[in-house]
């Protein structure tokens, strides 16, 4: 190994803490934590609370399947659930990239206070621990290594 690939990432690395990044903002999500650091947010519209609350709530696109989710104690996010599956992390060549495929859902609720996109304080601190125990693994490799110092005079 040499001493650049130390702090190279593999691209499997990279999958894995895309995709773990993934869950821990749908984990978030669903405790009512929101990636702009703000907590167990309250529902504005007390209509909507209601309907959800009912099993009534019925989503943008009008979908037959209504309220999935009927917890209304703070704001999490689910309430077909589709908008939680559809958060995804793509590998790329220099890391992973977080899409959401209800952009219009997600970017409409950030207005409100409810941040799905980017990263908490706390999910940025997972993140850079994995990255500095990665990097420590690859040095204890790469110590680990023999170095051949040749002292004899050059011919």
């Amino acid at each position: 190994m040499k001493i650049k690939d130390v702090i190279l990432f593999s691209q499997q690395f990279m999958t894995e803490m895309g995709q773990i990044t993934v869950g821990r903002i749908k984990t978030d999500a669903n405790d009512g934590k929101f990636q702009n650091n703000k907590s167990k947010l309250k529902y504005k519209s007390l209509e909507y609370k209601a309907r959800k609350k009912a099993g009534k709530a019925i989503p943008l696109k009008k979908k037959k399947n209504v309220s999935a989710d009927t917890q209304t104690n703070f704001v999490n996010m689910r309430l077909t659930k589709d908008t939680q599956n559809k958060i995804v992390s793509v590998p790329t060549d220099k890391g992973f990239t977080i899409t959401f495929g209800n952009a219009e859902i997600v970017l409409g609720n950030a207005k409100r206070g409810y941040d799905l996109y980017g990263l908490s304080n706390k999910n940025m601190a997972f993140l850079a621990r994995n990255f500095e125990d990665e990097i420590q693994r690859k040095i204890n490799l790469f110590e680990a290594e023999d170095e051949i110092i040749n002292l004899g005079k050059k011919q």
